[in-house]
């Protein structure tokens, strides 16, 4: 594969269940050298994606189910808590914001009628991602 494709994954995470979800999807496709790009969004009200500034306890501990589950001595970390008005605007955005390389997920259990008011973040940012998205099964089952 091509490597320059792995180099910087932004990882978006939405709490502490899809923190464990998607560590575990994502542990064996991981080589050594990777950085991934652990993040979260917030609802924000300005209709920019910033960088959110301080100590969020609800994005502290998903950030610290994921590296339990994740933490490996060959990866490097970086932890982004972003506001913006939408999550998948705020995670199209957050790819420049990082230069990642590529994003990777595990999809959401969501409902039809919270995917209508949500508008499919996962659908939406497979379409408008500048890099490649990658969708991971859920392996806790």
């Amino acid at each position: 594969m091509n490597d320059e494709l792995f180099e910087r994954i932004l990882i978006p995470i939405a709490g502490p269940d899809d923190a464990e979800a998607t560590a575990r999807a994502v542990r064996p496709h991981l080589d050594p050298g990777t950085t991934l790009i652990v993040t979260h969004v917030t609802r924000g009200e300005s209709g920019e994606t910033t960088i959110k500034t301080g100590r969020d306890e609800f994005a502290g501990a998903t950030y610290d189910t994921f590296f339990d589950i994740l933490y490996r001595d060959d990866l490097e970390f970086e932890w982004l808590t972003l506001e913006a008005q939408e999550v998948a605007a705020g995670l199209i955005d957050a790819v420049g914001m990082t230069e990642a390389t590529l994003v990777a997920f595990t999809p959401r259990d969501i409902d039809s009628w919270k995917r209508t008011i949500t508008g499919d973040p996962g659908g939406r940012l497979i379409r408008e991602a500048d890099v490649p998205v990658m969708v991971f099964p859920d392996r806790r089952a």
